[in-house]
């Protein structure tokens, strides 16, 4: 039995959705609704104490964090290898792969601010999401939601985060200079592990961020990852209501309202 607990538009729910559907690995779906602090509910909690999605389980046993689950989904499961057979190309995936584990920062404060608190305020007053905040496992999410909550995150850190994830885009330029995919021929989990960031930026039209004249390494192979049946799949999961991304108003309409 293969169970994966995730929530529709988490970017690291999405990893490992798209590594799932590469493999061709049969999964049931397990939905942890973050918008209802389903995360931190004890029966949750037992299989991932820190109360983050997602949490992949195969036969009972917990695997936890996208970037393990992902090399443990390759590893354990028949289906084409998206980790590299040569040892050096493997470590560069791996090198990507934190990078990109790093850009989840600058993402969750976008994310929070832009996108999360408007629709938790829609359901839990402003004390409520205080007290949510304190419940959290990790002190990063404490610190990160409450300030949120408070109206501590400015423009200014705002800011900051969008020119890491600016960053991060050049080293995928660059990258992409040996080859289609992020390690060269091969087609690997680095690739899967920004694709989702790329899809969450392409929300917010992608001609800000890539295009033929602006990063055109990173234009082209948008076009190839995002035509993958796997993409498309692990993108366009339902919310709990049926309804796809745009239909819960994922389309800000300027760059700061965007992961």
């Amino acid at each position: 039995m293969i169970v994966l607990y995730h929530f529709w538009s988490s970017v690291c729910s999405v990893r490992c959705r798209m590594a799932l559907e590469e493999k061709g690995v049969a999964w049931t779906s397990h939905y942890i609704d973050l918008f209802k602090f389903d995360q931190m509910r004890p029966e949750y909690l037992k299989i991932n104490p820190d109360g983050v999605v997602p949490t992949l389980t195969h036969n009972g046993e917990p695997i936890r964090e996208s970037s393990i689950i992902n090399e443990y989904i390759d590893a354990a499961f028949d289906g084409p290898r998206l980790v590299p057979s040569d040892p050096l190309k493997a470590a560069r995936m791996r090198e990507f792969n934190r990078k990109c584990d790093h850009a989840l920062d600058p993402i969750a404060t976008l994310t929070v601010v832009k996108y999360i608190l408007p629709k938790l305020l829609n359901r839990w007053s402003r004390e409520e999401l205080i007290a949510q905040a304190s419940r959290r496992p990790m002190k990063y999410y404490q610190d990160l939601h409450s300030r949120a909550v408070r109206g501590e995150i400015g423009e200014a850190e705002l800011t900051r985060a969008r020119a890491e994830l600016e960053t991060l885009l050049d080293e995928l330029e660059s990258a992409l200079a040996h080859g289609p995919w992020i390690v060269g021929d091969a087609y690997s989990l680095a690739d899967i592990a920004i694709a989702p960031y790329m899809f969450r930026l392409s929300a917010l039209g992608a001609d800000q961020f890539w295009s033929p004249g602006r990063r055109p390494r990173v234009n082209d192979w948008y076009a190839r990852i995002s035509a993958r049946p796997a993409f498309q799949k692990a993108v366009s999961w339902p919310d709990e209501n049926g309804g796809g991304y745009e239909e819960v108003g994922l389309k800000p309409t300027h760059p700061a309202g965007g992961a």
